[in-house]
């Protein structure tokens, strides 16, 4: 059963193509961003990830150099890790590279060479605010479990100026916690925000699952397993999803990437199913 929570957010972020979510309250300004020259060069070199972003497609979409265009946002200010973690599971429209389209050695350079691009994030225009709140709460989430506390700020800021209340509470609290490096902390005030507030039909345990998963397609076993262990606080009373979890912790220590996504997936929508169906309380 294909997980409905999960299908919302694909929708809430239908012009997420990269790494970097929309703003509803900019016009879209694409950076024009250039890789960075070598030591005492006087043009700059086409790079073997550059080379790749081209032959790949990257560039049809994202622009030449990854300013930007119509249909896509700017690369410029995103990490190798978040570069992998939307190519291999992307939120949004833009289709998966799998390893064999894109891959792994090829990929990584791909990210490294979008990672030394330079320039202003651009952004582009969202008909809908709701869309580009959640947007930017999930850019977050993905920047600060990559260590990227620049990035989350960046949009954390624009979280900032569209809430208030409560919610604006947490979001300078959130922000303080990264500039202090605090970013565990972080993490999980936008988990929560993203949870009870942000994605109205996706559950904790649902949006631990789909992270776990994101994860794992991205080879961070620490990252899934992180994952897993707060989606079993939520659904440890279930001896079979339990069972399940196990299986799933047991071919990630076997090496066997490939299944172990498969079973996220499933357990996704069994997340979905069970909170939906019938309410989980806490422990």
């Amino acid at each position: 059963m294909k997980p409905l929570g999960l299908l919302g957010l694909a929708i809430g972020l239908v012009v997420l193509v990269a790494a970097c979510g929309g703003n509803s309250d900019t016009t879209p300004e694409p950076a024009t961003p250039t890789a960075k020259p070598t030591t005492g060069a006087t043009s700059i070199p086409v790079t073997e990830g550059q080379r790749l972003f081209t032959a790949n497609g990257c560039g049809a979409c994202h622009g030449a150099q990854g300013e930007g265009t119509g249909i896509a946002p700017a690369l410029s200010g995103h990490t190798v890790g978040q570069v992998k973690r939307q190519a291999r599971a992307p939120l949004g429209i833009m289709p998966v590279f799998s390893p064999s389209t894109v891959s792994n050695e090829d990929l990584s350079l791909i990210a490294e060479y979008v990672e030394s691009l330079e320039g202003d994030h651009g952004h582009m225009r969202v008909s809908d605010p709701g869309a580009a709140l959640s947007q930017h709460h999930w850019m977050t989430l993905f920047a600060l479990e990559d260590d990227s506390a620049t990035d989350g700020i960046h949009h954390i800021d624009h979280i900032i100026t569209q809430v208030t209340g409560q919610h604006l509470s947490q979001m300078e609290q959130a922000k303080t916690d990264a500039e202090d490096g605090n970013l565990h902390d972080a993490i999980h005030i936008i988990e929560n925000m993203l949870a009870g507030v942000q994605v109205a039909d996706l559950t904790p345990s649902e949006m631990h699952a789909s992270l776990a998963r994101s994860s794992v397609m991205i080879d961070d076993i620490a990252g899934t397993l992180h994952h897993l262990d707060h989606f079993m606080e939520r659904m440890s009373g279930d001896e079979a999803v339990a069972n399940q979890v196990t299986e799933i912790r047991e071919l990630l220590e076997s090496g066997n990437v490939s299944d172990a996504a498969h079973e996220l997936e499933e357990l996704t929508g069994t997340a979905h199913e069970e909170e939906h169906e019938e309410p989980v309380h806490s422990h």
